[in-house]
Formats: C-alpha cells, structure tokens, sequence
C-alpha cells in the first residue's frame, strides 16, 4: 500500500507503477493525454473525482481515503473482483497483454540485441530510436542531467542526417555519439534556435521536477515531448519525442515520430 497527499499525486504513481506513457493511458482508460501532461509538468495540480475513479478501476486498484491522504492497494489479477466482473477481468488482460509486449521491447533495446528498433508509437512506428546513457543530478539547487548518445548500428545516424540534410559525419558531431556531455551544453542544441533551446530546457527541467515525486516508485520513467529540429536549410520540422528512461541503469531510449504540417 501506498499513501499519497492528493489525487494527481496518486495517479501519476499509478501510471508510473504500470509503466505506461500517456498515450497508453489514454487508449485505456480515456483520460485525455494533455491532461497528463500538465499533471506531470505541474502546470495543474487538481483531478477531477470522476477521472481518478476511471482511472483507479481501470488500472486495476481500490483507493481509500482520509481527511488529507489517498491510500492506494492494487488489486490481484486472480482476486474474484477480477473473475467475476468480466469488464474489469477484460480490461485487465488487455493491459497485462500490453505492458508484456512493450517490457520485452524495452529489454531489447536496452541490451542493443537488435539491429532493427520498432516502436508502436499510439499505432505508428517510430522514424528514429537513438539509445543512450544518462547521469541524473537531482540536487534542489542546481538539478540537472548528462547523456550520451549512442547508436551502435550507425542506421538511424544516417537516418537523422538525411532528414535534416546533414552528413552522418556532421550529425555524429551534432549529436556527440559516444560522449557523455552535460545536457544543456550538448551541440544537440545547435538544431534549435536559442528561443527553442531555452523551451526544450525548461521542458526537461519540469519533468524532472515532476518524476522526483514519483520515481522512488518505479525505475522506468516515460516522457513523451514535442521537439522542434531545424534543416541545414532552416525549415523547421516538428516532431513528438517519447523519452524511455531506466534512471537506476542510467540508460534509455529516443523515439522520433516526425510530424506533418
């Protein structure tokens, strides 16, 4: 059992303990997406009674409450809540069925046993999927984060490059492949303007903000952001970027869906 102060609190904890990104969450239980992510950024720090209860029995828990605290006991798959109520039991087997699929792709890529990445990414696969490590510095004062990409097929380098009109040479450059660099000096930056730079910092400030809540209670944390990356040219191209990362291991992964205008 755990115990939390209040219900976006709980449910973030939830979603974390299922290993699900907000889309997953979505497709499941039909919270909206967008509001998980102001939960996560804190940008709303409120939840209406009626999503948290949706999201309490579709994820499989009971919450009980107090004056000041919300309690949460997961329930188990083979209790007779769960056979009897063959829309709970449904729910639940589709769920299992789905974390099963996406911790076996997770293992995969983690050890780089593939040479190939796919990523079911709300029904569209990924265009690009870098791994990479990380250094988390979760001071109060000056929190922060260091990461090293890593592509050992040297695929979707080339990949990253063509899209932005690159050579891989330049792009391995940009990216620092191999070089453990402190995030907000990384040349990865040089894709963006200093205005889309000082954005994708803040982005990354809040997560880590909203993970530290949260992440004594799982070791994988999942973000989905949308990131800007500018051509050689200077057309900009849009993209949503879901963030996979092992912060115990220090490893991880980038999914890249390239948007269209």
């Amino acid at each position: 059992m755990e115990t939390y102060k209040n219900r976006v609190e709980a449910a973030l904890a939830m979603i974390a303990q299922k290993q699900l990104n907000p889309t997953d969450v979505e497709r499941i239980c039909g919270v909206n997406r967008t509001q998980i992510y102001r939960w996560k950024s804190g940008e709303v720090k409120q939840m209406r009674p009626k999503s948290f209860d949706a999201l309490v029995e579709k994820l499989g828990y009971k919450a009980h409450f107090t004056v000041d605290t919300i309690t949460l006991v997961e329930i188990e798959l083979n209790t007779p809540h769960t056979v009897t109520n063959n829309n709970i039991g449904d729910l639940t087997m589709n769920q299992q069925q789905m974390l099963i699929k996406y911790q076996q792709q997770e293992i995969q890529q983690l050890k780089n046993k593939i040479n190939q990445h796919e990523d079911v990414y709300g029904g569209i696969e990924s265009d690009i999927v870098f791994s990479f490590n990380i250094k988390f510095n979760w001071s109060l004062k000056n929190p922060g984060l260091k990461v090293q990409y890593l592509d050992q097929t040297n695929n979707y380098l080339r990949r990253m490059a063509e899209k932005l009109g690159y050579t891989s040479a330049e792009m391995s450059h940009l990216l620092q492949i191999g070089e453990m660099v402190e995030y907000k000096d990384h040349n990865i930056h040089a894709l963006r303007n200093e205005e889309q730079k000082k954005e994708m910092l803040g982005v990354i400030n809040n997560f880590m903000n909203a993970y530290k809540n949260v992440k004594l209670n799982t070791t994988l944390l999942i973000a989905e952001v949308p990131v800007l990356y500018t051509h050689k040219n200077g057309t900009v191209f849009k993209s949503n970027v879901e963030y996979r990362v092992n912060w115990v291991k220090g490893t991880g992964t980038a999914h890249i869906r390239w948007l269209n205008d």
